[in-house]
């Protein structure tokens, strides 16, 4: 990393502060010094905030209990690993082309299907639990239009039952919305893209708003988040919930949407680039204004 004078680091934190009434209010932020599961992107939480499942970029599920004090996420108990298995019932992460392995976007169901997208190899694949194997849905088109590493970053279950997936990058008229429909994938509209950001997760709450989880890497140096929130039926609706500063936090990629006692709760995690030495991050917000 370049060495950059105080002033100059000072001014462009400053820029990168959010211009904006944020609507999300940052609640913790609990570290886990990880040396197991590198990369972590799709999560998922229980309605009652207490476990979660997540996917590794090296293809991996992982699930555990979050420990709270005080409200706050203070440590992780009973972890489980378990290897995606592939369409051919081998673990995806045993080839360790990163066409294969590359997982990124998860969405669990009411009824416990498992949803799994990935990158590079644009794909999007169902398990019945942690250890099954894997079933393939078929490929939209332009599913192999995207850059390497820039594919199908997010999927959120709508509370209908419609599945949807997001690439990071857009095509030229801006990210597509994938709906799956009928066992086949079509896109039923696009969300322009904003300053520079990417979309890297995806949730949706019980009344069917969609939260986007976004990123970028400002300089090659600092990685800024953004929240924004949508009606997948009027995306030209958008609206920004919260910015974070740059720097402010690693490199968030998934995000899930649940309601505590008081109103609700998004949690984030961080991917930490396959970087051991740099923790996994949990941080938690709470939505300001409940839509409930």
């Amino acid at each position: 990393m370049r060495r950059i004078s105080n002033v100059v680091l000072g001014l462009l934190l400053m820029s990168g502060s959010a211009i904006h009434a944020d609507s999300l209010t940052h609640i913790s932020t609990f570290e886990w010094p990880n040396d197991t599961i590198v990369g972590l992107s799709g999560l998922e939480i229980s309605e009652d905030g207490e476990t979660f499942v997540a996917v590794g970029d090296q293809g991996w599920f992982i699930n555990g209990r979050l420990v709270r004090t005080g409200g706050q996420v203070s440590g992780l108990e009973d972890l489980q690993y378990h290897p995606i298995l592939g369409l051919n019932g081998l673990p995806v992460a045993a080839r360790r082309l990163p066409d294969h392995s590359d997982s990124e976007g998860l969405a669990i169901a009411p009824d416990g299907q498992i949803w799994v997208s990935f990158e590079r190899w644009a794909r999007v694949s169902s398990f019945t639990d942690f250890d099954s194997t894997a079933r393939w849905t078929q490929d939209h088109p332009s599913f192999s239009d995207y850059r390497e590493n820039r594919q199908l970053e997010a999927l959120a279950l709508h509370p209908d039952g419609t599945l949807y997936t997001f690439p990071e990058k857009p095509l030229r008229d801006g990210f597509p919305i994938y709906q799956l429909k009928d066992g086949f994938w079509e896109i039923s509209d696009y969300i322009e893209q904003q300053n520079g950001f990417s979309i890297v997760g995806a949730d949706f709450d019980a009344n069917g708003d969609l939260y986007l989880l976004e990123r970028k890497l400002v300089l090659g140096l600092w990685w800024q988040n953004r929240v924004r929130r949508m009606r997948v039926s009027a995306p030209d609706e958008i609206e920004i919930l919260w910015t974070g500063s740059r720097g402010a936090f690693f490199n968030l990629e998934g995000i899930a949407v649940w309601r505590d006692e008081v109103g609700l709760r998004l949690t984030v995690v961080s991917d930490n680039n396959a970087d051991v030495s740099e923790p996994t991050q949990f941080v938690e917000f709470r939505l300001n204004q409940d839509p409930n």
